[in-house]
This record gives structure tokens, sequence and C-alpha cells, in this order.
């Protein structure tokens, strides 16, 4: 039932709060997800997983999301955001305890497909919620932040993984089981706090300040045919492969090889995202209002493959922290490829939630393709330090993206937003609404 837009909840800057608590549940999730390069010695000797099948579960969370991301940003556009944030919530939930739970490889195969799905479902809405909350000219900076938290999030889950591990007694079961009550605590957070914000007599067309002025709806084959969200997508596949590959099996080669506890592993891990989501926000604040942009994205693909490369060939922690901090500085790739979903020139805006699950098929498909080749290679060739390599070199196709893509200037509100209306002014600050 729609409330009348009043209150506390009625000001602008609660669209941070609404942002913030859609991030803390999604970040939650994607913290599950990774964290499992930390677990998964535990679980491959508990379960007498061989290298094949450890690749399987740590791609398993993104087999759905190849044909599912796009179906599921269109279903999910015609229900309200909030709703559907609660309900995966809820959903999560349960199948974080399924795989606590699960007596043998297939269920828990099956419960981290099943949880990739349901983080797959919670995107589309945040990019919704952040077309109705914020104006144009602030996409590239809420995006940045929200990379920015995403790293700050995961270092410090990754951080904490092993330390909750160890306090449980290396029982990666319970570990699940930690996790599942903690997403439980954000459904019930989210339901008291997660707000939409409506245009009034405009419930329908929830993703689209463009469509109350008359702004036609761009096709759906133009849209994903743009030739800036094909290079972002490209881009964003190869960066994402090398960043799972990574993260699913460093941990495991610096055990094995160098004899590095997985809280080094951890901190090392945790060094590199947080230094790349401080990055993120630099680029989204300053970077992208120059021309020197793209040439910085570029470089960006060399930083991120040598650097990671550079790490699997030492055991040294002071050349391990100085590396992990060199190829953190990567991490500023995310917001740029990412907010070029939300300002495609000649492209409608209610086509957001679209280019967005564009993107986001893109990452599954990077973050499925990492730990399995990582992992049938690692078999292959008997050792895990060239595999790595390899799967780092995907990195390098932000070299010709960087050259070719154009990046909208932060700041500068997309032409879409501007033609066929009198005033882009009109566009620029959400009318007062409704929320529910």
């Amino acid at each position: 039932m729609l409330l009348p837009y009043h209150g506390l909840m009625s000001r602008p800057w609660y669209g941070w709060v609404v942002i913030g608590l859609w991030l803390a549940s999604t970040l939650s999730g994607f913290v599950i997800v990774f964290s499992l390069g930390l677990l998964l010695p535990s679980i491959a000797e508990d379960m007498d997983l061989s290298p094949s099948q450890q690749g399987l579960l740590g791609s398993a969370a993104f087999w759905g999301n190849v044909v599912l991301t796009l179906p599921l940003a269109w279903w999910t556009s015609r229900f309200s955001p909030k709703a559907v944030v609660a309900s995966t919530l809820a959903l999560g939930t349960l199948l974080i305890a399924v795989q606590g739970w699960s007596p043998t490889f297939a269920v828990l195969l099956l419960g981290r497909l099943g949880f990739g799905v349901v983080l797959l479902a919670m995107d589309p809405p945040g990019a919704a919620l952040i077309n109705q909350w914020f104006p144009p000219r602030r996409i590239v900076f809420v995006n940045g932040v929200a990379n920015g938290a995403f790293s700050l999030t995961m270092g410090l889950g990754l951080l904490a993984t092993p330390l909750i591990l160890n306090a449980l007694g290396g029982n990666w079961r319970l570990t699940f089981y930690v996790a599942a009550m903690l997403f439980a605590l954000m459904t019930i957070i989210w339901l008291g706090f997660g707000r939409d914000r409506y245009k009034r007599g405009d419930r329908k067309a929830r993703t689209s300040a463009g469509d109350s002025v008359g702004t036609p709806t761009t096709p759906l084959r133009d849209t994903l045919a743009h030739r800036d969200l094909l290079l972002a997508s490209i881009g964003m596949a190869g960066a994402v492969l090398a960043w799972s590959a990574f993260l699913s099996f460093f941990p495991t080669l610096m055990l094995d090889r160098y004899g590095l506890s997985l809280t080094w592993s951890g901190g090392l891990l945790a060094i590199n995202l947080t230094v790349g989501g401080v990055s993120g926000i630099v680029m989204a604040t300053l970077l992208v209002r120059s021309r020197f942009a793209n040439p910085i994205l570029a470089l960006i693909g060399l930083t991120m493959a040598g650097g990671y490369a550079a790490m699997t060939l030492t055991g040294s922690i002071p050349l391990l922290v100085l590396f992990a901090a060199l190829s953190g500085l990567s991490g500023a790739y995310f917001p740029l490829l990412y907010s070029t979903a939300f300002q495609l020139k000649g492209v409608s805006s209610d086509r957001i939630p679209v280019a967005v699950a564009a993107i986001m098929t893109a990452i599954s498909i990077g973050t499925l393709l990492g730990p399995m080749l990582t992992g049938l290679l690692q078999e292959a060739l008997g050792e895990l330090r060239l595999p790595l390599i390899i799967a780092s070199a995907a990195a390098l196709i932000l070299v010709p993206v960087g050259i070719m893509i154009s990046l909208v200037p932060a700041g500068e509100e997309p032409r879409r937003r501007r033609e066929g209306t009198g005033d882009s002014r009109a566009l620029s600050e959400p009318a007062a609404g409704e929320v529910t």
C-alpha cells in the first residue's frame, strides 16, 4: 500500500539511507559468495573434493545468472523494488542455511546456485532505487560510493571470515549458519526502513523519470546493441574473470605453496579491495571529468593483470602487501563501466534496468569462468600458480576497451535526458512523489 510522501522519509537525503540499506544487504550476500576461497580448504577436506569440483563450487553461484539476468530484470521491474528486495533477502536466508546443512556436494552446489540467483534478483531493484532517489548528474558518484562500499565490505568480510571460522573451531557449516542469521537480520531492517519513491500518478513507470514527460521507450534490441554497452560488458567480463579466479584460489595457493595462513591471505585480499574502493571513488569524482579517463582505464587493465600475477610469485609479506595495494588501484574500473548503463546516449531511461542487467550478465560470465577455468587448469597442469597467472591476463581486455569506449563526464546529463523536453532542469531532481 502506498503511503503519503511526508516526514523524514520524504527528504532527498533519505535516498542515501535506502541505498545504504540495499547495499548492506547485497554486499553481505557477496561477502558470503566470495569468502568461499577462505572456507574452501575446510570444505574440500570435509567433502573430499577434487580441484575441478572446487572450481565448480566457486563458480556455481553464477551459473544461472548468465541466462536469467535479463529475464529477471524485466520481471522484477514490474514490482515494487522494496518488495523484491525483502522477498529475496528472506529466500537468501533459507538458501544460506541449506548450504550449511548440505549433506552432499550436490546439495551444496545447488544451494550456491540458488543463492546466486537470489543475489541476481536484488540488483535490478537497486538500479531502480538509485534512479528514483538521485538526479542524473549524481549517478556516477553514487556508483563510485557503492563500489567503495563494496570494496570496504568485502575487505572487512574477508578479514573477518577466517577469524569467525577459527572461533567456531574450523567448522565451515557453523560459519554458514552465522551468515544466515546476518541475512535474517538484514531482512527485518529492510522491511522497517526500505522505501520506494514514485512520482505522483506514475506508479507503473517506476524507474523512468523520462516517462513522466513523454520520452519514448528505446527498442530493446537497440539498447542491448549499443556500442558503449557492449564495450562496457566485454571489459567487465574480462576484469571480473581475473578478479574472481584470484579471489577464489589465492588463499589456497598461499597456503599450499608458501605456508601462508588464511588470516594473512584474508588480510591481503582486504588491502586489495579497500584500495580498490578508494580508487573507485576518486575515479568517480575526479578523473571521469577529464580527458584522461580513457587512457587511465586502459592503464588499469595493465595494473590489474601485472599486480595479480606478481602476487602469485612471492611469499614475502612486505612484497605481497605492496603488490596487493598496487593491484588494488585497478578497482577503479568498476564504477566507470557500471555507470555506462545509466547514461547511454540515445537510450531512454526506462531501459536502465535492462542495460544494468546486460552488464550484470557480463559480470556473471566472468565470475563463472574465472574459478571454473582456474580449477580445470590446475587439475590439468598439476599446479596452481600458472593457472592464476593465465586468469589474471584476462584483465588486459580493459586496454582496448579503455581506448574505444565513450565515457560520459560526471555532472554532464546524457543527451537522452535532454532531448524531447523543454526544460532539462525538470529532470535534474526527482519530483515529489510517494513512498511505500
